[in-house]
């Protein structure tokens, strides 16, 4: 996944540049389960990418 991450940071420095912050999964693990609950464990739910951008 972190080439897709690079690909994209690469695009947006050259076309839009922005501000980018750059989250993923931390250093676990792989889990199987629920959407839902996965998103959870590896905080990536809508609240934890709205954390993270306040802060």
């Amino acid at each position: 996944m972190e080439v897709c991450g690079n690909a994209i940071s690469e695009v947006l420095s050259e076309k839009c540049p922005t501000k980018l912050i750059r989250m993923g999964i931390k250093d676990r693990f792989g889990k199987s389960g629920p959407a839902k609950e996965l998103l959870k464990y590896f905080e990536l739910t809508a609240e934890d990418i709205i954390k993270k951008i306040k802060e």
